[in-house]
């Protein structure tokens, strides 16, 4: 889903970086730092999720991180763009089922709110999985994605603030 017309700035995840989700929020503020102060919150808490993401299950190895994080802006969308590697195929269709349900939605904040519900009930859980309701929820966007092995791409956009 290139194409937005805009050109995009891209941050890649090495391993062996000292602060790396401290590092792609600071990515994330200097990229929008023009845009309104909405639309730069949500943008950074996003990259953030997407940074963890990418850390804890990007690339090959679980817990090596690896993967690129692209953004691009123009007058009405921003957009952020994240391809990393999946550990397995069954990884891969459960974050394409995710998504779908997030994007399905007509209301996320329940999504959300369920989600949340089923952490306080059960706080030992392997994956927390509420970054993407998160980004979608708190932050507005509309997530897609792809995959095609061994790499996977989300796709999250949102209308600028002053643009809905």
């Amino acid at each position: 889903m290139k194409g937005s017309g805009a050109p995009e700035r891209t941050w890649t995840l090495t391993s062996g970086r000292p602060k790396p989700a401290d590092e792609a929020r600071r990515f994330a503020e200097l990229t929008v730092d023009y845009c309104d102060a909405e639309d730069r919150r949500a943008t950074a808490m996003a990259v953030s999720e997407f940074a963890e993401n990418l850390i804890k299950y990007g690339g090959p190895n679980p817990g090596s991180g690896g993967g690129a994080i692209a953004i691009s802006v123009n007058p009405k969308v921003i957009r952020i763009r994240v391809t990393n590697q999946v550990v397995t195929t069954e990884d891969a269709a459960t974050l394409q089922d995710t998504i779908s349900r997030i994007a399905g939605a007509t209301d996320v904040g329940a999504l959300y709110q369920n989600r949340l519900a089923a952490l306080f009930q059960n706080p030992c859980l392997p994956r927390a999985r509420l970054g993407l309701l998160r980004v979608a929820f708190e932050g507005g966007f509309r997530l897609s994605c792809s995959f095609d092995p061994p790499l996977v791409e989300i796709v999250a956009e949102r209308n600028r603030a002053g643009t809905r």
